[in-house]
């Protein structure tokens, strides 16, 4: 009985389609601004079904983003081909779906690890604008749910003008320095 189950779970996940997004939402977590904001914990569907997870943010200045997800699914909770995409957010289709399209600025595969997996982004420097990070892949043949969660953290960039003015004025302060030490020199 139990292989009979096994070859019938088998044949369905074969003729499934691979990525029919059966489940997909789309969260707006806001402006990411010096701070680290979660991501929304997230159920993918069991039973080998493709789906995908989007996460809409914003930022309001020039930052360092990274963004980071994991889950604690073991031995056949696991997704499979999980990758973690960072994307500029240029539009959003049309209703009921509304998800989110634009150009791949970089992309990490899951990976497992003890007690789960995970996934990491970190590119440069990100201009201010708006952007989305989407988590897909297979979830596992268990039926059993997971909770996929992370965050995403910015760190402002200072503009080229802002190090420009201090380097100005770290240069007029040696030069106080130096004429303070020689004055200093020629008094004794």
């Amino acid at each position: 009985m139990k292989r009979l189950l096994l070859l019938g779970a088998g044949l369905i996940a074969l003729t499934s389609p691979a990525f029919a997004a059966i489940s997909i939402s789309v969260e707006d977590i806001g402006s990411v601004f010096n701070e680290s904001l979660a991501l929304p914990a997230e159920d993918t569907p069991g039973s080998g079904i493709g789906f995908a997870e989007y996460f809409e943010f914003s930022l309001p200045s020039q930052e360092t983003v990274t963004i980071s997800a994991g889950d604690s699914a073991v031995g056949n909770e696991r997704i499979t081909g999980g990758v973690l995409a960072l994307n500029n957010w240029e539009t959003t289709g049309p209703a009921p779906l509304f998800i989110p399209t634009g150009s791949l600025i970089e992309s990490s595969p899951l990976t497992n690890q003890i007690g789960g997996q995970s996934a990491s982004v970190t590119p440069d420097v990100l201009s201010a604008g708006n952007y989305f990070a989407e988590l897909s892949g297979i979830s596992g043949s268990s039926p059993i749910h997971i909770t996929v969660d992370g965050t995403i953290t910015g760190t402002t960039v200072p503009e080229p003008k802002t190090w420009a003015l201090m380097g100005v004025g770290f240069a007029f302060l040696s030069f106080i320095g130096i004429r303070r030490s020689k004055s200093a020199r020629y008094a004794i």
